[in-house]
């Protein structure tokens, strides 16, 4: 009986330091990743955007082939390669990923942020005391379960970019225990890192041939326990108006076409604005406008909703403002709907709505692959981590990757507020991640690769819906039961 005793002790206290040392082994790849500047811009051509993603990505690749990382590429445009090989037969190979750029929507004007770790014991937390930065267990839903471990800010002068270095010292660190560890039972791991998803082109030359995987994971979401496992439809939208030259303000009669443009602006109900909108609710919503020259004008805007029904009928009202904005001004109207123009008019007086889908909701696939979502359900159950599964209000990695064949979900990495200057990493919920990943990884290693993959048909195309009047109802029902009598553009 001593024995046994001795020896549970001497496991659990194993447990133990295991546990501590990846934590510490998570909380120093944070620190030294977020120590590099690796903001992305918006409005380059170029992939990556910025030259500091390059030089991140060499890192990475040095750092996954010391583990002995097979297969370790950069390309061209900065996205990272890997693969740990399996150790079991006929198992699914599976894909981790994060990005490597952190948000542009704060400008560091070139400066690297300055990680600072607190040893959070519990209640408020100082970020900077001088611009008052102060994290509290009211605001901050999940800082009550970060006590005990180590809280990462920035010195509260820039953001962290935990968005996505969390992520990626979880996937590194997950690459060095496969790589090390030939004990742990798995199939073929693909390691990939990304540039630029905070501007919209992560994925825009990834291909599923370059993936190589059957299902996979992105290291990208807030919160602690999150996994999405569904996201927006999305629709960008750009109105453009063109005039024949304003003249002289003092003399001309031509309406410029700023004032056309607000015109069309006015139309928009402000109760399907962006920023009434939350939860499940969708979104028809302008961000920016534009001067592209003295007589050109822009607006640019988006369409979102988990619904298809929705989407159609919100673009449908878009076009009709359009339309009408056209006859009311006496100009030509000219519509690009996914890259297809609706006439071959070459006009020096118009108005031209273009529109394009952007990616779509992935539940469409995801739900065809029941036995993945199982084993992610076990894992975070393995790992003894509570589940919140959400609908994601954005695109990301995921959702574009399950397009391409690849049923991928987007799961919670330890960060929160990301974009702002009081960001914070717990290294707790860094663990907890980094342990149900590598439960799924040990899950998904011991399923037949080929009855996985004959439960749904990866490629989903999505309808366009009919809209009949029972559908119109239905989603006016729906605002109105939201907005009541302020919908009153609809």
């Amino acid at each position: 009986m001593r024995k046994y005793f001795t020896f549970l002790f001497l496991f659990c206290l194993s447990t133990f330091v295991y546990a501590q040392n990846t934590e510490y082994k998570l909380v120093n790849r944070l620190i030294e990743y977020a120590s590099i500047y690796t903001q992305s811009e918006y409005d380059k051509d170029t992939v990556p955007s910025s030259e500091e993603q390059r030089i991140l990505a060499q890192l990475l690749a040095e750092e996954l082939q010391s583990f002995g990382v097979q297969d370790v590429e950069v390309d061209e445009h900065s996205y990272v390669y890997g693969t740990i090989k399996g150790n079991v037969k006929n198992a699914p190979t599976l894909f981790l990923s994060a990005h490597l750029d952190t948000s542009p929507d704060l400008d560091l004007q070139g400066k690297a942020p300055t990680p600072v770790v607190h040893n959070y014991k519990g209640g408020n937390l100082v970020v900077n005391k001088e611009l008052n930065i102060v994290l509290t267990p009211e605001k901050d839903e999940f800082l009550k379960a970060a006590a005990g471990g180590m809280v990462i800010t920035s010195d509260g002068s820039t953001l962290l970019g935990g968005d996505d270095k969390a992520g990626m010292s979880v996937v590194m660190t997950i690459a060095e225990t496969l790589a090390t560890n030939p004990n742990i039972p798995h199939g073929d791991v693909r390691i990939i890192f990304t540039p630029d998803e905070e501007i919209g082109n992560s994925t825009k030359y990834l291909t599923k041939e370059n993936i190589a995987a059957d299902f996979g994971l992105v290291l990208d979401s807030h919160g602690f326990g999150r996994i999405v496992v569904e996201n927006f439809n999305a629709t960008d939208f750009t109105f453009t108006v063109k005039t024949p030259s304003a003249g002289h303000p003092g003399y001309s009669s031509n309406v410029p076409p700023l004032n056309i443009a607000t015109n069309f602006v006015s139309k928009f109900p402000e109760a399907l604005a962006s920023y009434k909108s939350s939860g499940k609710d969708g979104y028809l919503s302008y961000y920016k406008t534009k001067a592209l020259s003295s007589n050109e004008y822009a607006v640019y805007g988006r369409i979102r909703s988990f619904e298809l029904n929705e989407m159609q009928l919100y673009k449908k009202m878009l076009l009709s403002w359009a339309q009408e904005t056209a006859k009311q001004y006496n100009l030509d109207y000219i519509t690009v709907i996914n890259d297809v123009k609706n006439n071959d008019l070459e006009s020096a007086a118009s108005v031209t709505l273009e529109m394009k889908d952007s990616y779509f909701n992935s539940k469409e696939v995801l739900k065809n692959y029941p036995t993945n979502y199982n084993l992610i359900v076990k894992a975070y159950e393995m790992a003894g981590v509570k589940m919140y599964a959400e609908s994601g209000r954005g695109g990301s990695d995921a959702g574009d990757i399950t397009y391409l064949g690849i049923p991928t979900y987007n799961m919670f990495a330890g960060s929160h507020n990301e974009h702002s200057q009081d960001e914070w990493v717990s290294s707790k919920q860094m663990l907890a991640s980094y342990n149900v990943a590598l439960e799924y990884i040990k899950l998904i290693g011991q399923q037949d690769r080929l009855s996985m993959l004959r439960e749904g048909n990866p490629k989903y195309t999505p309808a366009v819906p009919t809209l009949n009047m029972k559908h119109i109802e239905r989603v006016q029902q729906k605002i109105l039961k939201k907005y009541g009598n302020s919908f009153s553009n609809f």
